[in-house]
């Protein structure tokens, strides 16, 4: 994708996927993106402010099912709703910029750019009512469209052999997380949502965007080479004494006071310290330090497999919460 851009093309959609799709010929095809809503923010141009969500420390996503509806600002969270404000709250700009894409964004995208083309959205949003996941996925089986827009639950349960196009907007959404599990988790998804294409008759093809083609990720997908990949993660995980060669216990406390919350997970760690004999990381903030008006923070216990069993570390942590309970 930074060659698309390179050569003028600001669209979501690559150059190749466009074509893709355009040569659909009577086929369909499953476009994933790994976020719902339309954008992931919404950012102020001029003084850089971000809009958040009032009860959680994370900003808040755009949504806008069409083009001409209703703007409104949604936590994912807590599912917080206010309507997007005209003016900057900080500095009263009117210049608030959306970033990121979700799958409004990319069925705004598809209306604009393949307008002869049908498509239907298949996220959380579409599907909370009852039985709408099935009547879904039966109008598209039935050729009620021609594309159908979703998030992961697109990667399992669909055999259709008339899908013979899978493209993956945006890829590197899935290989940023601050999870140790991310790549793992990354190449499990696109490998099943990769699938969906050519089941029948026809052959599939699969286009994955991305900005990191030199990802290893990418490149296990790309290649099919899921055993080299496996081998590159075992001795990464061997050597920072990750599972499945050490044990992993995250604690997680919760309040809706922030001083004794802190409070508590220092007196739990100390203690902790005094009785285990291994590593105890934190407390800490969680990676999200609030959410619906709770303070989170977090302990990680590491111990190496062989020298202590998951069973005692979990009773001497059950016994720590409740001497700092009492």
């Amino acid at each position: 994708m930074r060659q698309e851009l390179q050569h003028g093309n600001r669209s979501i959609f690559s150059r190749s996927l466009q074509e893709a799709i355009e040569n659909l010929n009577g086929q369909q095809g499953l476009l994933f993106i790994h976020r719902r809503g339309h954008s992931t923010f919404v950012s102020c141009r001029s003084c850089g402010n971000v809009m958040q969500c009032p009860h959680c420390d994370v900003s808040l996503a755009y949504h806008q099912v069409q083009l001409g509806g209703s703007e409104l600002l949604r936590c994912h969270y807590c599912g917080y709703t206010r309507s997007q404000p005209n003016h900057c709250p900080d500095c009263q700009s009117p210049y608030l910029k959306h970033f990121g894409s979700g799958t409004q964004r990319v069925m705004q995208a598809i209306a604009q750019q393949f307008p002869s083309l049908r498509a239907i959205r298949f996220d959380s949003d579409t599907t909370r009512t009852k039985g709408a996941h099935r009547t879904l996925l039966t109008r598209f089986a039935r050729g009620e469209a021609d594309l159908l827009v979703g998030t992961q639950m697109l990667t399992k349960g669909i055999d259709l052999p008339q899908v013979t196009l899978v493209g993956v907007v945006a890829a590197d959404g899935l290989l940023h997380m601050a999870d140790y599990r991310a790549g793992e988790r990354a190449l499990q998804t696109l490998i099943q949502v990769a699938g969906r294409a050519g089941r029948g008759d026809d052959p599939g093809r699969v286009i994955v965007q991305t900005y990191s083609p030199e990802h290893p990720v990418i490149a296990a997908v790309q290649r099919h080479e899921y055993e080299p990949f496996a081998r590159a993660e075992l001795q990464q995980r061997s050597l920072l004494n990750y599972p499945p060669y050490g044990r992993l216990i995250l604690l997680r406390l919760s309040s809706p006071d922030a001083f004794a919350v802190r409070q508590t997970a220092e007196q739990i760690a100390d203690d902790l310290r005094s009785i285990a004999h291994t590593d105890i990381l934190g407390p800490a903030p969680a990676a999200i330090a609030r959410v619906a008006r709770r303070y989170r923070w977090q302990i990680l216990v590491k111990a190496t497999l062989m020298r202590i069993p998951t069973g005692w570390i979990w009773r001497n942590c059950d016994r720590a919460v409740r001497r700092s309970s009492a």
